[in-house]
């Protein structure tokens, strides 16, 4: 049945997630009450989040989690934990999307004019900064520790939203500079 096989998916990645956080703080079990009644419906064989969770799989063997199904499956799931360990709104939304980018490396483009691009541009430099490997391994304490790094960074512009304007300031020449290279 394709419903349970979406809900064990969705399971096996939020253990994923849960492990890359775990420095963050307790994202708590899946609980697929969520998932099922929720905004996020797995039930409906129709919805797109079903859809997406079961196209990811399809695709893992040969594109790996370089696919829009899995970015949307890792933002979904990411900004569900980051909400439960704190953040609010647009914030466990960016982080999510974030949180997707750096571990499918696939860039969420839609509202691009959104302030949530650069939000994400800062997550991704705080996770790889210039020259370093782009490397993932949820198990590892290297993830863990930049996770930590990136989270609290994103507490701190949820406690003082000022540090975020003096943030886009630093990386006002990074961002400019992939826009420039996504639009020519």
């Amino acid at each position: 049945m394709e419903i349970l096989r979406a809900l064990r998916i969705a399971r096996r990645e939020w253990r994923n997630i849960k492990t890359s956080l775990e420095r963050c703080g307790d994202i708590e079990k899946f609980d697929s009450k969520d998932y099922i009644s929720g905004t996020i419906n797995l039930v409906s064989e129709g919805s797109p989040q079903f859809r997406s969770f079961v196209e990811m799989e399809n695709k893992l063997p040969t594109y790996g989690y370089f696919t829009e199904h899995a970015a949307f499956v890792f933002s979904t799931l990411a900004s569900s934990a980051a909400e439960r360990l704190g953040l609010i709104g647009r914030l466990a939304q960016s982080f999510g999307r974030g949180y997707s980018w750096v571990r499918t490396g696939w860039f969420d483009s839609k509202d691009i004019e959104d302030q949530h691009v650069i939000k994400q541009m800062i997550f991704f430099n705080l996770f790889f900064p210039c020259g370093e490997n782009c490397r993932w391994d949820f198990n590892s304490e290297e993830v863990k520790i930049k996770m930590k790094t990136v989270f609290d960074k994103f507490v701190a512009w949820q406690d003082a939203p000022k540090s975020y304007f003096l943030d886009v300031t630093r990386y006002r020449g990074r961002i400019w500079d992939f826009f420039g290279s996504v639009y020519h």
